[in-house]
């Protein structure tokens, strides 16, 4: 008889241990500082509202009605504030769930597509990436939507795998359609425009325009619209200003002209970029060399 107690092997238990560390780490700072005007307080405030007056289909802020943002986080927070009572870690915690979430999403990505060992550094390097890590402890609406448009594309990488069975295939790629809603859902059309143009792009580049068979795209946007499209059907029923204040002047012209204040080049994002990922990306750039 063998009495050496039964034990877990170390390359098993050790992940686990690893996975409740960063979870502790992460997760343990979302309330030691206050909110940060104006972000920060401004979406905690209208989670609050919405919580208070149970109106879910307009957003306000400070009374007033507030269509510059989809709704998606300011849900998620007000059932947060529901769930756990009103306070600073409460407004933090989707946020932190998200970036969370992001990071694990990357290693398993990685690891599915490349090896155990590759998605372990992914991950590790986008948790101690300052850009990331700050974000992920910051009340506003860019890691959410990050989150979801890394799960489309993450999700339609892992639906190209060769060997792949057809249910496999269309599982991922009907996540990828509803990561994207969801996108959508956070900040506007860009949550759409940014993952289709990374689509257009990987295409022309690999020429592989057999993708384009692969993406299920019938049944890929009925899923897209009937998460995406009820909140803009009912929201425009009850304020026929929606329409134009939410398309036209917050999706169009903040964009394309300078009518909302908002001046800087055209590489205003690279430099912050490049802060934001050190010390990875001298690292990345040695590897290429």
């Amino acid at each position: 008889m063998n009495d050496t107690p039964s034990r877990l092997p170390l390359n098993r238990i050790a992940p686990v241990l690893l996975l409740i560390a960063f979870a502790v780490i992460w997760f343990a700072p979302l309330g030691l500082r206050h909110l940060i005007p104006s972000d920060e307080g401004r979406y905690a405030e209208m989670a609050r509202e919405m919580f208070v007056t149970g109106d879910w289909i307009t957003p306000r802020y400070n009374g007033y009605k507030y269509f510059e943002k989809p709704p998606l986080q300011t849900w998620l927070n007000a059932l947060t504030f529901a769930w756990f009572g009103v306070g600073e870690w409460q407004a933090r915690l989707y946020t932190a769930l998200a970036s969370f979430g992001g990071v694990l999403l990357v290693g398993f990505t990685g690891a599915r597509l490349f090896n155990p060992l590759s998605g372990f550094l992914a991950a590790v390097v986008l948790a101690c990436s300052p850009y990331w890590n700050l974000m992920g402890h910051f009340n506003a609406l860019d890691m959410g939507l990050a989150f979801w448009m890394a799960l489309s594309l993450c999700a339609l990488l892992l639906a190209q795998r060769p060997g792949l069975r057809p249910a496999a295939v269309r599982g991922w790629m009907w996540t990828c359609w509803a990561a994207m809603a969801f996108a959508v859902l956070s900040k506007g059309l860009v949550g759409l425009i940014l993952p289709g143009a990374v689509l257009v792009l990987y295409t022309l580049i690999a020429r592989d325009w057999a993708l384009w068979k692969r993406l299920y795209l019938v049944s890929g946007l009925v899923i897209f619209f009937a998460i995406a499209t009820p909140w803009f059907v009912l929201v425009q029923q009850r304020n026929p200003e929606f329409f134009n204040f939410f398309f036209i002047v917050q999706q169009f012209r903040r964009y394309l002209t300078p009518e909302q204040n908002r001046p800087g080049p055209f590489y205003y994002f690279v430099p912050v970029l490049l802060v934001g990922f050190l010390p990875w990306l001298s690292v990345a750039w040695q590897s290429l060399r």
